[in-house]
Formats: C-alpha cells, sequence, structure tokens
C-alpha cells in the first residue's frame, strides 16, 4: 500500500536532498561516491518473480534479468550515475520492475566508468554487447536499448554509431531523465537548480568532464543532443518537470522529431530524475515503469 502522492513525495524529496543532492556537492573522490551509490541501492528491493544472473557478455559484466514465462525480446540497459558511477547492482531492482512490465529478458551493464575509461570506453562495450546479442539469435527488431540519465548518452550514441556502420538497428530506445548535453547550457539547469530534490550541475559536470577527456563538451560524440539523429528507431522519452535535466528531454525529442524520427516524450508532472526507482512509494512512477513496458511490448 502506498503512501498519499503529497506525503510520498516529500518524504522522497526531503531523503534524496539530505543523502544525495547534499554528498554531491562537496569534493569527494569518485570512490566514495561510488560505495554510496552501491549502498543506497540496497533500499530498493528487485521483484521475486524475475530471476537475476551474473553473466559476461562479450567480456562486459552484466546482469541478466530474466522474467517468468516466455521471453521474445531483449532489453539492453545502461545503467545512470553521470558517467562514473552506477553498476548493475544499483539498478538491479529497476531492472527487476522493466523485465516484468515488459515481458523482456533485461541485461544490465557494467560498463567501463569515467574517467579511468573516457569516451569511447563505454560505446565499445555497447557495440560489442550488442553485437553478441545478434550473435546469439537475437534478430535486432527484438532488441530495445534502454538507458537512465547518462545512460542515456550511451545508447544514442551506439544508435547512431549502428546506423553509421550500417548494422542493423534496434525495435526501439528508451530514455529515462535523458543527460545529453555536457555544455549544460539549456535554461532548465539553472532554472530547477533549487527545485530538483537530487541532481546538481556540480556533479554532473564533474561525470561529464571526465568522461569527454580531451573532447570538446558540444562535440556530438559526447554530447549526442547535437548529434544527426536522421533514420533512429522510434523513442520513448520520459523526464520529471522538476529536473535540471528537464530541457535535454524537450530539446532531444523536439529535435529527433524534425529528423523525422518517432518519439513519445512524456514529462511527469512533480517529479524528479529517475523517479521510476521510486515505485515502491510512489504511484506515479508505477504508470511510468507501465508506459514502459507498453512501448517495449509495442515496439517489439
Amino acid at each position: 500500500m502506498k503512501l498519499p502522492p503529497v506525503i510520498a513525495r516529500t518524504i522522497v524529496k526531503t531523503a534524496l536532498r539530505t543523502s544525495f543532492k547534499l554528498p554531491s556537492l562537496l569534493p569527494l573522490p569518485e570512490s566514495v561516491l561510488r560505495r554510496a551509490m552501491e549502498g543506497g541501492s540496497l533500499l530498493f528491493r528487485p521483484r521475486a518473480d524475475a530471476i537475476v544472473e551474473k553473466v559476461s557478455l562479450a567480456g562486459v559484466s552484466a546482469e541478466r534479468i530474466t522474467p517468468k514465462g516466455k521471453v521474445d525480446r531483449v532489453l539492453l540497459h545502461f545503467h545512470g550515475g553521470a558517467f562514473f558511477a552506477g553498476s548493475a547492482r544499483t539498478h538491479r531492482a529497476l531492472g527487476t520492475e522493466l523485465a516484468v512490465r515488459s515481458h523482456a529478458r533485461v541485461y544490465m551493464l557494467n560498463y567501463r566508468l569515467a574517467p579511468e575509461h573516457p569516451y569511447p570506453a563505454a560505446l565499445h562495450d555497447g557495440l560489442v554487447c550488442y553485437q553478441a546479442l545478434l550473435d546469439e539469435g537475437w534478430h535486432a527488431n527484438q532488441i530495445v536499448l534502454g538507458g537512465d540519465s547518462g545512460g542515456c548518452a550511451h545508447i544514442l550514441s551506439l544508435a547512431v554509431a549502428l546506423r553509421d556502420r550500417g548494422l542493423p538497428l534496434p525495435a526501439g530506445l528508451v530514455m529515462i531523465s535523458p543527460y545529453l548535453d555536457l555544455t549544460l547550457s539549456l535554461p532548465s539547469v539553472a532554472a530547477n537548480a533549487r527545485r530538483d530534490p537530487m541532481v546538481t550541475a556540480h556533479a554532473l559536470r564533474r561525470g561529464g568532464d571526465g568522461y569527454r577527456g580531451d573532447i570538446a563538451e558540444n562535440d556530438a560524440r559526447v554530447s549526442p543532443l547535437f548529434a544527426d539523429l536522421h533514420g533512429l528507431p522510434p523513442m520513448l522519452v520520459q523526464a520529471g518537470s522538476e529536473e535540471i535535466l528537464l530541457d535535454d528531454a524537450l530539446q532531444f525529442s523536439e529535435r529527433a522529431r524534425l529528423a523525422g524520427v518517432e518519439v513519445n516524450c512524456h514529462i511527469y508532472g512533480g517529479m524528479w530524475h529517475n523517479f521510476q526507482m521510486f515505485n515502491a512509494l510512489i504511484a506515479t512512477a508505477d504508470q511510468a515503469l507501465d508506459e514502459i513496458g507498453h512501448f517495449i511490448r509495442g515496439t517489439v
């Protein structure tokens, strides 16, 4: 049973400001922030009706999450964490939700993280994992790419690379609270700085700088908001109205539509970055997860 919406939102936002937003402003080593994110993931309980296995996909560590029943589609998901944090473990609960609601096998990748492994390390990990799925017998039209936060930059760069190399494209892309513009110059970054209970431009810039290395922050290779988007598959984009990355979602969706891409962009009022992970408390998160499941089932 979920709490009344106003109470649930207040509790979660207060907890996030204290445990996530404030520490992200401190000059802490990446290793400390990573351990904190790993520890915080223990608060999110995976579903019992999905099997989680540690696997290696083309040499890349991953968790394979399989729901009960017949599975004839697969979601290749890149977790968030501003390019320098996060793992399959931190996103395990989200992975089980996505698996069950979409009736898909989910691969949650432990791709290489910045700053130790800047661009294009994560892209290379994505390319070999995608090819491994094809080699296993999955058809491209059975595969959906998923990402949250910085993971959205990875899946968009992967889709662009597949297109440019003439390789078969996935059936669709799912983006949760996308972080696609390393310049952090869009209006919502400043306009929602106080309202956003979770994410700061300081943390995003720190992660983005480690990820891009010597590449300019507005280079489409690392800021795929500026990439050529023509010919890409259908996409579902979700974001919260209170997050500083709101305009990443809005501007990307508009650019994609102008390029002829089919895009469904849903902005959830009163919600924050990656709010979908809080579905145990927030009814709106359940609705968003159901929308993702419906999109994946309808796309494949």
